[in-house]
């Protein structure tokens, strides 16, 4: 299945959608040179010769290795658009060749023409998605030995092909074995770690959204990570999207957590307020996010801010830990819009796996240090500015996490979709309807 979000599309500044030949024509004057996910070819791809290296299987094989990305045949190096042969084109060879030419073979793999509007010139672009079977090996002779066939792992950097050394081989292959096994756990294990994190170094009277985001096909290692200013970016992006998402009611509690600095972290870039010393005037409400270099998003916020800042006098809160149910429903359009934001910008043509939780330290709602007695979470309502703890209402020991699958491209209604499961699915474990903002 093509791509619907490409380089291309990103450089151009185009929505999701189908490839076209005046697309490819604009990208040859508008985009300068190469990328790691965009290949120009002047001719195209021949017959490889008896047990030489196929140069069509290496470039799509590198591609799979990396982030994946299009081979366009008919443009020179210098962007000149001249076209190919509409006739020559060997598509069902090409499928012939990958397969005789790759171990593990290249799955996904997209060949298809695009002609202009007067069928004058005619390009053939093969779209190749990143593929969770990586590394790829090529086979062909060895330079040394005519009789001996050797195998190599080519890979994308840049605006050119390489290739990976033993040890980046051996890491590839411990990645692919890793998403194998551990994919069902890894978003268990963010959740976890993040928990650890705010609940060690937040406020300890607190309980906290924490909401993580993990593309089905992350990022490889290999592929480069964002850099300050894309991460700067797409957060400021994710601004707008919350907004959509939540339409009129409601304010992102990102926008007064977000510095325009994201500091390193571990494969990560890391924003908000929350390591902010509490010392002299309040940071406002604490929020963390990550982006990690994978493409996965992490987003925690602090849910008992506003009423701990005001008292819990005539609230009846007691030992129970307060949850403000208006900002788990604005906190899950942050995290849904970071994560859509972070797939396009990243050209994650794949769906995303999220896992939404509430979380707090029982400890710190006890009776005494003697007796561990934690009531549970009330949900406090807001209504008008004033606060309210429903009189119906359950306040559960414990809140089960709640998921959602986000479609590969998702439109603002799925985005919509995703973030009022989430917080409804938090939000009814309390015995009380979730009326999406």
């Amino acid at each position: 299945m093509a791509s619907s979000w490409t380089r291309i599309h990103q450089e151009l500044s185009l929505p999701p959608g189908p490839l076209t030949f005046h697309m490819i024509e604009r990208a040859t004057k508008e985009i300068d040179g190469e990328r790691d996910d965009l290949d120009w070819k002047r001719e195209l791809p021949k017959k490889p010769e008896a047990g030489a290296w196929s140069e069509f299987a290496k470039d799509v094989a590198a591609m799979a290795n990396a982030r994946g990305g299009l081979l366009v045949y008919g443009v020179r190096n210098d962007c000149t658009l001249t076209g190919v042969d509409s006739d020559a084109v060997p598509t069902e060879h090409l499928y012939k060749w990958l397969r005789a030419h790759t171990q593990p073979f290249v799955g996904g793999v997209d060949i298809y023409s695009l002609r202009s509007a007067d069928a004058a010139r005619t390009v053939l672009v093969v779209d190749v998605p990143a593929s969770p079977m990586a590394p790829h090996f090529v086979l062909g002779t060895s330079s040394r030995d005519k009789e001996q066939q050797a195998f190599a792992v080519p890979a994308r950097f840049t605006d050119h092909t390489t290739w990976l050394s033993e040890h980046e081989i051996e890491r590839a292959y411990r990645d692919r074995f890793t998403r194998q096994v551990e994919a069902s756990k890894a978003l268990d294990q963010h959740l976890a770690e993040t928990r650890e994190v705010v609940l060690a170094e937040g406020d300890p009277s607190s309980a906290w959204l924490i909401v993580v985001s993990r593309p089905s096909r992350p990022t490889p290692p290999l592929v480069p990570p964002p850099e300050r200013h894309e991460a700067r970016y797409l957060m400021n992006a994710a601004l707008a999207t919350a907004k959509e998402i939540r339409g009129e009611s409601g304010e992102s509690p990102m926008r007064n957590a977000l510095s325009g600095a994201p500091t390193v972290g571990l494969r990560r870039w890391v924003e908000g307020n929350f390591l902010q010393p509490l010392r002299g005037s309040a940071p406002g409400r604490l929020l963390m996010m990550e982006l990690h270099h994978d493409g996965t998003v992490v987003y925690a916020v602090d849910l008992s801010g506003k009423v701990l800042k005001n008292g819990t006098a005539g609230l009846n809160i007691g030992r129970n830990a307060p949850v403000e149910t208006r900002m788990v429903q604005t906190g899950v359009c942050d995290a849904v819009a970071l994560s859509h934001e972070v797939r396009l910008a990243r050209r994650l043509d794949c769906s995303a796996d999220l896992v939404a939780a509430i979380v707090c330290d029982p400890d710190q709602h006890s009776v005494s240090a003697s007796r561990t007695i934690f009531a549970g979470y009330i949900p406090v309502l807001e209504n008008h500015g004033f606060l309210d703890v429903p009189t119906n209402a359950r306040c559960p020991v414990a809140v089960r996490p709640t998921g959602y699958e986000l479609p590969p491209i998702a439109a603002i209604d799925d985005l919509r979709a995703a973030a009022a499961s989430l917080a409804s699915g938090l939000i009814n474990q309390f015995g009380i309807e979730s009326h999406f903002l």
